[in-house]
């Protein structure tokens, strides 16, 4: 675990293992110990890098940012540690990320993971639930933002450890910060069209009771890709690599072995 300077941020990032590099992008509002179980489970074969994005966990209070703005922070985190060309994986809006980053660096990949995620921008109602999500913070911070979110982050049948474990880490996140990445989230593009002209090997994921981007939403974007795979995770929710980690390493495992 360590701090680096790159792309004008203090990022910090967990880091185990040797091998191909592989990134992996937190989703809203978590920070890079929600793949711990990942960074831990791949490291024997990979090189598994786990960052806090700007803002969030341990990294620098930053500004308002755009989805760009934390895609070149990953390229320029990754230039630093020597970590190109990579493998590259996102949940949630660690997806809307990678997708951004395939737009801006995809030269730099060898593979892409889509975990819980969608390539869509947000509709009017969307956007307005951002707003409303906002003024939700604004009165009562991370943990009210916890509380309204948690219900639809996890499945019925997730262990209360789950639970107690990403209520830590959502309710560590700064308001600010919750803020800015809800506004970046609105304002995100639409990446449907960029789908087809992704080059890489693409693992599509998603937890089979996931509520907000499930298997139906998976098998969309699964249609559109040219190299795709798909891997449906058995109870488990909208945050599979916490609720079923070992399903999950298994799947990850399995993509990169046949992308060598």
């Amino acid at each position: 675990m360590a701090f680096i300077d790159a792309n004008g941020q203090k990022l910090f990032y967990n880091q185990k293992g040797q091998g191909p590099a592989v990134i992996l992008v937190h989703g809203f509002p978590l920070d890079g110990r929600m793949w711990d179980a990942q960074v831990e489970g791949l490291s024997g074969r990979y090189r598994v890098i786990a960052p806090d994005l700007r803002g969030f966990g341990q990294s620098g209070r930053t500004q308002p940012f755009s989805l760009e703005d934390l895609a070149d922070d990953l390229h320029g985190l990754a230039e630093k540690l020597g970590a190109l060309p990579l493998v590259l994986g996102g949940l949630s809006m660690g997806g809307y990320i990678a997708l951004a980053y395939v737009t801006r660096y995809a030269a730099d990949l060898k593979a892409l993971m889509l975990i819980d995620t969608k390539a869509e921008a947000d509709t009017t109602e969307a956007k307005s639930d951002r707003m409303k999500m906002i003024e939700t913070c604004r009165a009562g911070g991370a943990k009210a933002i916890a509380d309204a979110l948690l219900p639809k982050l996890v499945a019925q049948s997730s262990g209360a450890h789950v639970v107690a474990r990403a209520r830590e880490i959502m309710e560590y996140c700064p308001p600010a910060t919750i803020e800015n990445a809800l506004l970046a989230m609105r304002d995100r593009r639409d990446y449907r069209c960029e789908l087809p002209s992704i080059a890489v090997p693409t693992l599509v994921m998603a937890g089979r009771e996931d509520a907000l981007t499930g298997p139906s939403t998976a098998e969309a974007m699964l249609r559109e890709l040219r190299h795709g795979q798909l891997a449906i995770i058995p109870d488990a929710g909208h945050l599979s690599p916490m609720e079923q980690p070992e399903k999950v390493n298994q799947e990850i495992r399995a993509f990169l072995g046949e992308v060598g």
